[in-house]
C-alpha cells in the first residue's frame, strides 16, 4: 500500500479533509518541542486551520525530543498525518499539514539549534510533561539536580535539555539583533507560562556568565513572553483497528495517525514578543487572564473527573462512558458541578453553564476511551487545584460541602483499600506520604474519624486553615462511614 504524502494526498477521497493550500512554499515560523499525540491532535490542528484560511506562513517544524521515532514516522511523509476524531454519531479524519519539519534533537542538535536562531522564528511552543521543565512545583525553583539540567549548566554552550537549548538560543538571538520570540507553553500545568518564565529566569541567572552575556537575564525579562495558555483535547493511545480505520478510509498507509475527540479547547492569554497566526478566528480564546478559565476548568471539569473516577470505581465501571451512564452517577456529576461554578464568582469572559454542557457531551461519548483508572491518577495533585479550594470557598459563605466530601472520602476509601497487602501500586507522587497517613490510622479497617483526621490535617495539601476546619472534617467523615456501610 502507498503511503501518505504530498503525491498521494492528490488521491484521497473527497470525504477527507485536507490542505488545500501549497505546502511547498511554508516557511518554518513555529518550532515546537515535543511532538507527541497531543499536539498533533491540538496546536497543529488549530494552525492547519488558520493557514487553511489564507494565512499560510505558519509551518511548524517538531522537534522530538527523547524518542526519535516520531521523526522516523512523519519525515517521509513530509509532515503529513491523520487525525480520527471518534464521536458516538459520525467520525471525521482529516489530514493535517501545519507540520512541514519533523526532526531529533538527539539525533540533530545542531539542526534544530540552527533553526531557533533564524530570524523569521516567531513562536517557540511546547508540550515537554512536568517532568521537561525541571521545575520543583514545591519549592516554585528550577530543579537543578535534574540529571539534564545539571549537564546543561556545566555545559550551556551544547544544550541538551529543552529548557538549556531555550536559553542558548535567547542568548544567540540577543547576539545577533534579532527579534525575540514568544515562549508559548502547552502543558496542562496550572500558570504554564510563569512556571516556564520562572525555570528559564533560574536558568539563566546560572549560566549567564558563561554565556558571554551578564545582561542575559534582565534582557530576557524584559523581551520575551512567556504566555499562560489552557489547552484541552483528549488524546487516547492510538490502536491497531485505528490504523485499519484509517487506512480503509485515506486507501494510503499512515504511519503516524492520531486518535482524538470533537471536543477541543485552546484558551490563550494574549501577550506575544512576536507574530502570531489568529488562533482565535479558528475557535481559541484570545483573553487578557487564563486563571479565570483555568479555576472553571479545574473547579468543574477535573474534579468531575475524579467524581467519575471514583464513583465508577466503587461501581464497578471500567470507562468514563460506562460511569456516566449510571443516572446517580450522573446527576451527582451534574450537581457537583453546580456546586462548583458557584465559587467562580462574576465572570462576563464566559457563561460556565456553556462548559458545562459541553463537558457532558464529551462524557456521553462512547468512541471516547478513557478508563476509570486513568482518571484517578494523580489525585492528590488534582485535588489541590479541583476540590480544595472549591471547599473553602464554599465553607466561607456557609454553604454546603456535601458532594465535595463525598469525592474527598472516597478517595480516603481508595486510599484505605490501597493500603492492603497486594493492593495495586498506588499512581500518586505523594503516595508513601499518604499511605503513612492512612496506615498510623489502622491501614484498610481504619477508624472512619482516624484515617479522616490523619489525612486531612496533611496541610500541604489542605492548607493550615482547612486542615484544622471542624465542618470540612465532620462532612468528610460522614460521607465516608455512609460509603462504607453502603459497601
Amino acid at each position: 500500500m502507498n503511503r501518505l504524502s504530498p503525491e498521494t494526498l492528490l488521491q484521497l477521497p473527497e470525504s477527507v479533509d485536507k490542505p488545500a493550500y501549497e505546502r511547498n512554499c511554508v516557511p518554518i515560523r513555529i518550532v515546537h518541542l515535543g511532538v507527541g499525540a497531543f499536539f498533533r491532535s491540538h496546536l497543529a490542528v488549530y494552525t492547519d486551520e488558520v493557514m487553511k484560511q489564507g494565512d499560510t506562513q505558519w509551518g511548524i517544524m517538531g522537534v522530538s525530543l527523547r524518542s526519535p521515532g516520531i521523526d522516523r514516522a512523519l519525515t517521509p511523509q513530509n509532515g503529513l498525518y491523520s487525525v480520527l476524531e471518534l464521536a458516538a454519531e459520525q467520525s471525521r479524519l482529516r489530514v493535517v499539514g501545519s507540520v512541514v519539519e519533523v526532526v531529533s534533537l538527539p539525533d540533530e542538535p545542531d539542526r534544530v539549534l540552527r533553526t531557533l536562531i533564524q530570524p523569521q522564528i516567531a513562536i517557540v511552543s511546547m508540550t515537554l510533561t512536568d517532568k521537561g521543565y525541571g521545575y520543583d512545583a514545591c519549592e516554585d525553583c528550577l530543579k537543578t539536580n535534574d540529571p539534564d539540567i545539571a549537564r546543561d549548566l556545566q555545559n550551556p554552550r551544547q544544550p541538551r535539555s529543552a529548557i538549556g537549548v531555550l536559553a542558548w538560543a535567547v542568548a544567540q538571538r540577543k547576539r545577533l539583533g534579532y527579534k525575540p520570540f514568544t515562549l508559548m507553553s502547552c502543558d496542562n500545568i496550572p500558570a504554564n507560562g510563569k512556571v516556564l518564565q520562572r525555570v528559564l529566569e533560574q536558568y539563566i541567572q546560572e549560566v549567564q556568565g558563561s554565556l558571554g552575556d551578564k545582561e542575559l537575564l534582565r534582557y530576557f525579562l524584559d523581551q520575551y513572553a512567556c504566555p499562560c495558555t489552557l489547552v484541552d483535547r483528549l488524546t487516547p493511545p492510538v490502536q491497531e483497528k485505528d490504523i485499519d480505520r484509517v487506512e480503509q478510509t485515506l486507501g494510503v498507509h499512515d504511519a503516524a495517525p492520531v486518535v482524538t475527540e470533537p471536543y477541543s479547547l485552546f484558551v490563550m492569554q494574549d501577550w506575544f514578543s512576536n507574530d502570531r497566526p489568529a488562533w482565535e478566528t479558528v475557535g481559541a480564546v484570545a483573553t487578557a487572564h487564563v486563571s479565570s478559565y483555568e479555576k472553571l476548568r479545574y473547579r468543574l471539569l477535573d474534579a468531575s473527573y475524579l467524581a467519575i473516577g471514583y464513583l465508577g470505581y466503587f461501581e464497578g465501571f471500567a470507562t468514563l462512558y460506562q460511569a456516566h451512564q449510571n443516572p446517580v452517577i450522573r446527576q451527582f456529576v451534574a450537581e457537583l458541578m453546580d456546586d462548583a461554578a458557584a465559587t467562580l464568582g462574576k465572570r462576563p469572559e464566559y457563561d460556565w453553564r456553556v462548559f458545562k454542557e459541553e463537558w457532558i457531551r464529551r462524557f456521553d461519548n462512547p468512541e471516547l476511551r478513557v478508563g476509570t483508572a486513568q482518571l484517578r491518577i494523580e489525585t492528590s495533585h488534582i485535588l489541590l487545584y479541583a476540590i480544595v479550594p472549591a471547599v473553602a470557598e464554599r465553607l466561607r459563605h456557609g454553604l454546603s460541602i456535601d458532594r465535595h466530601a463525598k469525592v474527598l472520602a472516597l478517595w480516603i476509601r481508595w486510599l484505605m483499600r490501597a493500603s492492603e497487602a497486594g493492593a495495586e501500586p498506588l499512581d500518586d507522587l505523594r503516595a508513601g506520604l499518604l499511605l503513612e497517613r492512612v496506615n498510623a490510622a489502622g491501614g484498610a479497617h481504619a477508624d472512619p474519624y482516624a484515617v479522616v483526621e490523619n489525612i486531612l490535617s496533611f496541610e500541604a495539601l489542605f492548607g493550615a486553615r482547612l486542615s484544622k476546619d471542624a465542618e470540612f472534617k465532620r462532612a468528610v467523615t460522614a460521607a465516608l462511614q455512609q460509603s462504607m456501610v453502603a459497601s
